[in-house]
């Protein structure tokens, strides 16, 4: 009876191993490919020498042309979920705002080095109503600047209105920034 529930509990150890190995292998797949394809992406569209303002501009600017609003409903977060809706955007070409916000991010830390967070939080700027939403910080010396391609491209009349723009000239936009939480981008 003994041996028994031994092997039984040896069995359950082996399987959960394996099941958090295998979760742990594709999450840095996920990583490692979404890695690769902002890679990529730079390479396409950054010019070699340009400076980090210019690549920011360059790549905000491809973000808003090359990728399309597909509604996600029932957004939660998760360890690695930036890189997950990152790489989700550049292999189906549209997604959420949270999807516009990880693709910004991580193409913008990949190409500059600068500390980059993804905000979620809510706005008011689509249609005068507080909904939730995520946008892209950028922190450039000691100040952090709003860069927001999803607002940009489908607010009414905003056309460069979200892009490298201090957080404070648009705390009325984003609630006054209460309860956004932050998500750094590595």
């Amino acid at each position: 009876m003994f041996q028994k529930q031994k092997i039984k509990k040896m069995v359950l150890f082996v399987l959960l191993f394996c099941l958090f190995t295998g979760a742990f292998a594709v999450k840095t797949e996920a990583a490692a490919t979404a890695g690769s394809k902002a890679e990529e992406i730079i390479k396409k569209n950054v010019k070699k020498g340009v400076s980090n303002k210019k690549k920011l501009k360059k790549l905000f600017t491809y973000v808003e042309k090359n990728y399309d609003y597909g509604r996600a409903m029932g957004f939660k977060t998760y360890k690695g979920w930036e890189k997950d809706f990152a790489l989700e955007m550049f292999k189906e070409k549209k997604g959420s705002c949270y999807h516009y916000a990880a693709a910004y991010a991580f193409l913008a830390k990949k190409a500059t080095g600068y500390q980059v967070r993804i905000g979620v939080g809510k706005t008011n700027g689509f249609n005068g109503k507080l909904q939730d939403h995520a946008w892209t910080e950028v922190k450039i010396g000691s100040t952090w600047y709003i860069c927001d391609t999803n607002m940009d491209k489908y607010a009414a009349k905003s056309s460069g209105k979200y892009y490298l723009k201090k957080r404070n000239a648009l705390k009325k936009v984003y609630n006054n920034f209460k309860n956004t939480k932050y998500f750094s981008v590595n």
